[in-house]
């Protein structure tokens, strides 16, 4: 895992220089950026797919495992998919793409891993998980919806419908809330190992708050020394919450593949006491 950590912090220093002095040709720095936040993101995905391959059909965690692993799949198609839109659309993205189904459709898996989860974790003494599953939604949704129309009052969001407003505003809330619910699992799971996959979400949503901020409007009323720093810190953050993600299933799967010396059991196989 040293190793690992080394590695990623060496990945996230090379984005960071591409990214702040522009060493190389643009089209070719622009490039580079988007590839490590590509190999980034595949680093998040992969790990989970074998991690959940630890686990045999019957045993609980692999659901939880595969549907939150393949929610990360969708957001490396969705990085792919930015390259296509980027050669197509030089001047900037349009309104709305696939990028934002393969967004979407990662946090529906996500929230529903959640679930799975909390599902797990509660079993059938209670309703408790399911309930709360559905509460966390609903005031996922009404947020956004408050959120979306402050920010239209406020003039943020000029020339782009209310819908497209209300899906950018959307994607930082469900980070947020995520990043609640793996604090929330940590808790539950003692030493927080088994949350830890979910922490990145905590930094994609600062990310995308500063680049929605940004996309609204939001951005145009301070210095552009301090947009620029700002927009180094948005990428950068994103960049991070893919490693977040890679290093924490890495960690995972180290301890489910090797258990602890004396352990006849890896912790992973035993929801934990609510």
């Amino acid at each position: 895992m040293v190793i690992a950590v080394l590695v990623a912090t060496a990945i996230l220093g090379i984005f960071v220089y591409l990214y702040r002095y522009e060493p190389l040709p643009l089209a070719l720095n622009d490039y580079l950026i988007y590839g490590i936040i590509l190999l980034a993101a595949i680093a998040a995905a992969a790990p989970g797919t074998f991690l959940a391959a630890q686990f045999e059909h019957s045993e609980p965690p692999r659901r939880v495992w595969m549907i939150f692993t393949a929610g990360w799949w969708f957001w490396v198609l969705g990085e792919l998919l930015g390259f296509y839109y980027r050669a197509k659309f030089p001047d900037g993205l349009p309104e709305l793409t696939l990028i934002d189904l393969c967004w979407t459709v990662g946090y529906l898996l996500f929230g529903l891993a959640l679930y799975y989860q909390f599902r797990l974790i509660y079993g059938n003494r209670s309703k408790t998980g399911l309930s709360r599953y559905f509460i966390i939604v609903g005031f996922t949704l009404l947020l956004t919806l408050g959120l979306t129309t402050l920010a239209r009052r406020s003039g943020l969001g000029e020339g782009y419908t209310w819908f497209s407003t209300y899906l950018s505003v959307f994607y930082p809330v469900c980070d947020l809330m995520a990043g609640i619910a793996a604090i929330w699992l940590s808790i539950l799971f003692g030493r927080g190992l088994w949350g830890r996959p979910w922490w990145g979400l905590i930094a994609f949503a600062v990310a995308d708050s500063i680049n929605i901020f940004d996309w609204l409007g939001g951005l145009e009323a301070f210095p552009v020394n301090t947009q620029n720093i700002l927009y180094l810190a948005s990428d950068t953050l994103y960049t991070l919450g893919y490693i977040i993600v890679a290093l924490a299933f890495l960690s995972s799967y180290w301890l489910v593949s090797y258990p602890p010396a004396g352990g006849s059991q890896p912790v992973a196989r035993n929801a934990p006491a609510s």
